[in-house]
């Protein structure tokens, strides 16, 4: 997990308090897991995930079959 916290916060260079964003990226990285649903999408916008919002879910979820 560290190895993937470096290479995110050295090729994005994130610096403060988006550190511990880059944290969360990297654990995620490390366990294969790519989609993200957060409140917060803006802070995680320039890192290798898909970031989804509770907005996306529901209009997806009204969207017509």
């Amino acid at each position: 997990m560290f190895g993937h916290w470096v290479s995110l916060v050295t090729a994005f260079q994130v610096i403060g308090r988006r550190v511990h964003d880059a944290r969360l990226v990297a654990v995620m990285l490390a366990h294969g897991i790519t989609h993200l649903l957060t409140f917060n999408h803006y802070d995680f916008r320039q890192f290798p995930i898909t970031v989804v919002t509770p907005g996306d879910l529901l209009a997806l979820s009204k969207q017509p079959s």
